[in-house]
């Protein structure tokens, strides 16, 4: 998340700007460790100072267009405890996430039916089991 929830307050941008260049840490990378053909779901990064709704959404939004994008493929996301407690919650609408422990994760699937020319038709994600997520009911 790009706000003061996520970045403490000595490290936010004074002007607004976060100055962050893809392209800059992608050169700081040994040779070969990005593959350019791939097809970013979001093309800049959020705005500073971006509410929790929007960053929320935006987890989810990520996870889904990316198994949209390999949906005959397992898939293993890595992220913050912020976005595993996004998608927990996309999952299971009655429960608020408390805590994402260190290396919590959560396992979710959905079916998929293959159709003509390649299309599929992409059932509902469904929550299966986690580890390391603390929540309470709403």
């Amino acid at each position: 998340m790009l706000n003061l929830v996520a970045v403490r307050a000595a490290a936010a941008p004074k002007d607004g700007d976060f100055k962050f260049s893809i392209s800059q840490y992608e050169s700081e990378l040994p040779a070969g460790t990005v593959d350019n053909t791939v097809e970013p779901v979001y093309k800049k990064l959020p705005e500073w100072e971006e509410s929790l709704e929007s960053a929320r959404a935006r987890y989810v939004e990520v996870v889904k267009a990316l198994a949209d994008k390999y949906p005959s493929e397992n898939l293993l996301l890595v992220t913050h405890g912020e976005g595993i407690g996004s998608i927990f919650t996309e999952l299971n609408k009655d429960a608020t996430v408390l805590e994402v422990a260190y290396c919590g994760h959560l396992y979710a699937k959905r079916s998929i039916q293959s159709g003509e020319n390649q299309s599929f038709t992409a059932g509902e994600f469904v929550y299966e089991k986690q580890t390391g997520i603390i929540s309470a009911a709403k």
